[in-house]
């Protein structure tokens, strides 16, 4: 049979990633700090706190703000404080809340260590972060949103959103071979966040509909199932939030 090399429908969690009922919030998680606003790459983890129910301060900031500037050396967004912890990478910073809360929060959206759900999970986002971000979405947002800081380099764009289709087209390839509704299966998880933020951000570009219509036909029905979610519907609100001067 056929495997899928991104995403396997059989790889479920018994009963470890998925909802849960009424958890138990730790005290500790009072602390959580999210840094930076929901325009930006944040949305992930905006949507990702909505999801698991976990509360947080949100310092909804922009990018090389004074308070970015404190949590990341680069002034990029996100940053996650937990405590006297700090982090950025908005990947990371899903994969650790996920961690970090398991079996405490709404759901159990990243599968547990050691497991082959994890591995599939692991190689999702990396493959998500920099083939279809890194790869395709970034050169978009230096090259032409952005030119006046990094230059316009037309030819780069274009070699992008040729990058950003085939990445795309091979997740939603994996995704109609699994038949599943979701990346990893039957239930919801950070790595769907991931790759629908991604997409929203593409149709905002013009990327999308995918050319290849078996691709556009399998990825419409499956961002519609994701970003009917209320924890998305909550997160989308923040994108209209007035920028923080901090």
């Amino acid at each position: 049979r056929t495997i899928c090399l991104l995403c396997s429908s059989s790889l479920e969690a018994s009963g470890a990633h998925g909802p849960r009922s009424e958890p138990a919030m730790p005290a500790e998680a009072q602390k959580l700090t999210l840094v930076g606003h929901a325009l930006f790459r944040p949305f992930r983890n905006v949507w990702m706190l909505e999801e698991m129910g976990i509360p947080y301060e949100h310092l909804e900031v922009g990018p090389r703000s004074r308070t970015a500037q404190q949590f990341n050396p680069l002034g990029k967004i996100p940053a996650l404080k937990d405590g006297d912890f700090v982090m950025y990478e908005s990947a990371a910073i899903n994969t650790y809340l996920g961690d970090r809360f398991r079996g405490a929060a709404s759901l159990d959206l990243v599968p547990p260590a050691g497991t082959q759900e994890r591995g599939r999970y692991e190689q999702l986002v990396s493959f998500i972060s920099m083939e279809v971000d890194a790869q395709g979405l970034w050169i978009h947002r230096k090259h032409d949103a952005l030119k006046q800081h990094f230059g316009e380099i037309p030819e780069a764009v274009k070699a992008a959103q040729g990058q950003f289709q085939r990445a795309v087209g091979a997740l939603a390839a994996d995704l109609r071979s699994s038949g599943a509704p979701y990346l990893l299966g039957s239930s919801f998880g950070a790595a769907d966040i991931l790759l629908v933020h991604c997409l929203m951000w593409a149709d905002s570009i013009g990327w999308m509909p995918l050319p290849d219509d078996e691709a556009a036909a399998t990825l419409a029905p499956y961002l519609d199932r994701c970003k009917a979610r209320a924890a998305h519907a909550r997160a989308e609100a923040k994108q209209n939030r007035p920028l923080a001067k901090l």
